[in-house]
């Protein structure tokens, strides 16, 4: 519908592969109430413990360096031995594979009585965990629009200009933060310079992203 009538939005692919399992597993008691990612070159682990057991975990991995073996642990071999129990423990069925995409900044979300939202609008790749997250925004900015004006065409304008800097700031670090996560070389730079950020610039990158203006 969005190619149909806007004529807009190019998907992108971010030459990424990425599983995402679910797994019975006993993690350490000192992983129980952390989430886990681990870098490694050209590609990455990430781990969270949901129940006494389930645990969720996703693998990313370049495409240039995906190597098809017998079980998908081995192209993580040189990562810590937890990680490769975590995948091996997984059941077949229980794992599921997709490329990673986003979505181009589109000019215009809202036509004559109609307006996208969510990833029809911004869909972005999942590093920062916001995907679904500014959809329930999209939602919830909408319906308290609806509380003061039932002038569809006004409120879907106001919603743009109301969620375009945060949507495009939300796109653009995701997409840069999973191309510098899956550097292939220079990891060792890579690494030093992410120790350098300071806590409080981080803290500040992290309230841009969770605060909601209206």
């Amino acid at each position: 519908m969005r190619n149909q009538i806007f004529g807009a939005g190019m998907i992108r692919n971010t030459q990424q592969l990425c599983w995402r399992g679910l797994t019975e597993f006993d993690l350490p008691e000192n992983f129980h109430h952390e989430a886990i990612e681990t870098w490694g070159k050209g590609k990455r682990f990430g781990f969270v413990r949901m129940t006494a057991r389930k645990i969720y975990w996703y693998a990313v991995i370049n495409k240039g360096k995906y190597k098809r073996y017998h079980s998908l642990a081995e192209n993580f071999y040189g990562f810590h031995p937890l990680i490769l129990e975590i995948i091996d423990s997984t059941l077949q069925e229980n794992i599921f594979l997709n490329d990673i995409i986003d979505l181009s900044p589109i000019p215009k979300w809202h036509t004559k009585n109609l307006c996208l939202i969510g990833d029809a609008a911004h869909a972005t790749t999942p590093n920062l965990g916001q995907g679904a997250c500014q959809a329930i925004e999209d939602a919830y900015i909408i319906g308290k629009l609806l509380e003061n004006d039932r002038n569809f065409n006004h409120i879907f304008e106001k919603f743009q200009q109301i969620r375009r800097k945060k949507v495009d700031h939300v796109v653009k670090t995701s997409w840069k933060i999973g191309q510098i996560s899956q550097w292939g070389k220079g990891n060792s730079l890579r690494n030093f310079m992410f120790r350098l950020i300071p806590e409080k610039v981080n803290q500040k990158m992290v309230e841009k992203v969770i605060r909601l203006e209206i």
